[in-house]
């Protein structure tokens, strides 16, 4: 997966008593495992087997996130994203759901299928707050998926997996494919099976340069910027309309076109940085999952620092909301872009692994900026 592959929303309860310039904390990002099933060629996490089951490796602790939790509702939080690692793996799994539950936040769930059962999915759905399941989806078929994911019959379990949960009740399963080289030509049939088994949705997230992933990006199996282009305009002039499936991919705003902001809302597409709090498998308390490699972006420790301290106080969580407030001093080509506002210069975790610095230009609009594709009109 991304660095971030999906924004989470909640209901909105008023904080009080923050201080001026202090933000709502909306949301826990966690990954609750540093541990996988799987050997994605994308991806950041090694995973361990143990004769010869699935090592979950470092997990969050239930009742430290529990303390957690209730530390931070009195500062906004409604909502949390569950990923990992593989977010299944977790041997608590279902405890932690029930408490997030039962604490009422808004909850999704970010998974590559292959330990999601029948009675799981039920579960999910009668007996949790979980509204939103994603599922991985790297090819049409067996030698396609197996072939990116690393492990052979990954395919079939993901597909058996979003069979529960459609079976289950749920109508908004959405299909996250992770695009490369290897697998742009299949996106068609990827749409199609993803219909066929009763998703919702279909998210396409080009390969970034994180990670695993960075190899793909050095051996050129990972898609250039014109090349992301074409597909994102392929998906939403030609491919949308043929699908009768809602299709998701996502440029910085200033590279879309008019017509599919306005179709966006102007919803750019971005995490919403300043209002999440990352939880590793580790216990660290971090920017996002960019902290399993930047030690520098990790800010505390569950049981140990406090969440309202680290979110009041933090010396780089105070530098990031300052320079993310200061939209005239920004640099490059965010400095004279109109979106600069709204955009805030996206990702900041693949900005920092790409440009050494969080607010700065994507290295999208960078490079097409150094291309001379950089539309004009979006300048001041």
């Amino acid at each position: 997966m991304s660095i971030c592959d999906l924004q989470v929303e909640g209901p909105m309860a008023a904080p009080t008593g923050l201080p001026e310039g202090v933000p709502p904390l909306r949301a826990f990002y966690l990954y609750m495992t540093t541990g996988c099933n799987l050997r994605c060629r994308h991806c950041w996490v090694v995973p361990r087997f143990v004769k010869g089951e699935p090592d979950p490796g470092e997990i969050i602790d239930p009742q430290h996130l529990e303390r957690a939790v209730m530390e931070a509702k009195p500062l906004g939080l409604c909502s949390a994203k569950i990923t990992g690692g593989e977010p299944l793996l977790h041997p608590q799994f279902r405890e932690i759901v029930k408490m997030l539950s039962d604490q009422g936040l808004g909850l999704n769930v970010e998974t590559n299928g292959t330990l999601m059962t029948r009675d799981l999915a039920r579960w999910l759905k009668e007996c949790s707050r979980v509204g939103f399941i994603s599922v991985s989806l790297d090819g049409p078929d067996a030698a396609a998926h197996d072939g990116f994911r690393g492990v052979s019959g990954a395919f079939d379990a993901a597909l058996s997996g979003l069979d529960a949960l459609v079976e289950a009740g749920y109508r908004n399963v959405q299909v996250i494919m992770s695009v490369y080289r290897g697998n742009v030509s299949q996106i068609d049939d990827v749409v199609a099976l993803a219909k066929a088994h009763g998703a919702g949705s279909v998210k396409f997230t080009p390969v970034t340069n994180t990670g695993r992933g960075t190899a793909l990006h050095e051996g050129g199996e990972a898609l250039g910027l014109e090349e992301r282009m074409d597909l994102a305009k392929y998906i939403q002039d030609d491919l949308a309309r043929r699908a009768d499936i809602n299709l998701v991919i996502n440029l910085p705003p200033a590279l879309r076109t008019f017509k599919k902001l306005w179709q966006s809302r102007g919803r750019t597409g971005d995490c919403g940085v300043q209002r999440i709090l990352g939880i590793l498998g580790s216990g660290e308390i971090a920017m996002c999952g960019i902290g399993r490699t930047i030690p520098e972006l990790v800010y505390g420790r569950l049981g140990e620092d406090s969440i309202h301290d680290i979110w009041l106080g933090h010396p780089r969580i105070l530098q990031l909301r300052r320079e993310l407030e200061n939209v005239a001093g920004y640099l490059g080509v965010c400095g004279t872009c109109l979106h600069a506002s709204s955009c805030r210069t996206g990702c900041v975790a693949n900005n920092y692994v790409e440009g050494d610095h969080m607010v700065c230009p994507s290295a999208s609009c960078t490079e097409a900026e150094s291309l001379g594709i950089f539309p004009k009109e979006r300048q001041r």
